[in-house]
């Protein structure tokens, strides 16, 4: 599974297997971690990774597979994923990859040996295996059920170290008697809140406590999704730091902002609108994942007057969607902000320039 891509496919896929497997004896929902608590960049210490060659080489040969097996170019994946394997023989990712190639090439009977050789390497990727429709007809195994609780079991014994860390970041200078805005930050879909603090560093700048936050549901080891479901678990999260000291004690209750982008982005518009008393506004770069026809018919609870910037790429189908949010803004007392970059699924190639405009919008 290609985890830089969000799909509805797969989504929808996911609803139904839960549904599925509720009526099930085997417990196969995603389990639900306590996150860990939200520290400053400047206690942060990040994870030591140990020096593995060999991981990294795979790891790059990897990349590389994906985006052929993305593409439809199967036979040219499979030799990839093959070159990945002999790079790294104890990682477990790229025959589970490769399983998953030979499934959409319609070759079973290869498959099978590749997924396999994935569980026996400790394979522990539970979200995605649960929810992954690229596995084709390995589902349909009558120990499928059996190998996924194995693999949930894998998952929970090592989720010490797939579970993320908010990190925060805080303007220079005297803190405001009323204290600073905060704005918290929510990745895309597979992605890690690591690559967000660059982001958070430059609205630090602009005068907020910017928090990097890292994604409800871990799945490959430093990446997290978000819940497929619901907001809930994100809501829970997001709680969780502004009533953590290092966080109100440092900031302004009244001005509390969110910037998501994908999956992130949908959950964000979403909490924004139903819980408007406690988010002031909220910044949707291209959203999108389980939870989008709930975007489709904009619901603003009723509250006190919010802000929403809505951003996507013109080669995106957003337009009708944001017009609706206008829309829906206009009704509900809320000012609106949008705009459309040449591209598609990603942040526009200005986003620099255009941080300080979206700043001031909010505070405004």
């Amino acid at each position: 599974m290609n985890q830089r891509t969000t799909t509805l496919a797969l989504i929808t896929f996911f609803v139904v297997c839960s549904c599925a497997f509720a009526q099930d004896e085997l417990d196969l929902s995603i389990p639900m971690f306590e996150p860990k608590p939200v520290v400053w960049i400047d206690d942060w210490k990040p994870a030591q990774q140990e020096s593995n060659p060999e991981r990294d080489k795979a790891s790059k040969i990897v990349s590389v597979a994906d985006r052929l097996k993305a593409a439809g170019q199967y036979g040219k994946a499979a030799t990839t994923y093959n070159v990945a394997i002999a790079a790294d023989p104890t990682w477990s990712y790229p025959p589970y990859q490769l399983a998953c190639n030979y499934e959409l090439w319609g070759k079973h009977d290869k498959a099978v040996p590749e997924f396999e050789k994935a569980i026996q390497l400790g394979f522990a990727d539970f979200p995605t295996a649960l929810a992954d429709d690229e596995l084709g007809k390995l589902r349909e195994a009558g120990d499928f059920n059996a190998t996924l609780t194995s693999i949930r079991e894998r998952y929970i014994e090592d989720s010490e170290k797939r579970i993320g860390t908010p990190i925060a970041v805080k303007p220079e200078g005297e803190q405001p008697e009323e204290g600073w805005p905060v704005i918290l930050m929510l990745h895309g879909y597979g992605d890690s809140n690591l690559n967000y603090i660059k982001f958070a560093q430059a609205w630090a700048k602009l005068g907020f406590v910017a928090v990097a936050v890292p994604g409800s549901v871990p799945n490959r080891v430093g990446g997290f999704v978000w819940g497929l479901e619901s907001t809930d678990p994100t809501l829970k999260d997001l709680r969780a730091i502004m009533k953590s000291d290092l966080i109100s004690n440092a900031t302004n209750p009244e001005a509390v902002y969110m910037l998501g982008f994908s999956q992130g982005a949908l959950h964000a518009i979403l909490i924004a609108a139903e819980h408007r008393d406690e988010f002031k506004g909220v910044i949707a770069l291209s959203p999108g994942g389980s939870l989008s026809q709930q975007i489709l018919d904009p619901k603003i609870s009723d509250g006190r007057s919010g802000r929403l910037v809505f951003i996507h790429g013109s080669r995106e189908p957003h337009a009708e969607i944001a017009q609706r949010w206008d829309e829906a803004c206009v009704e509900k007392g809320w000012k609106y902000m949008s705009s459309v970059h040449p591209g598609g699924h990603h942040f526009p190639a200005d986003w620099n320039e255009q941080q300080p405009k979206i700043a001031k919008f909010l505070l405004e």
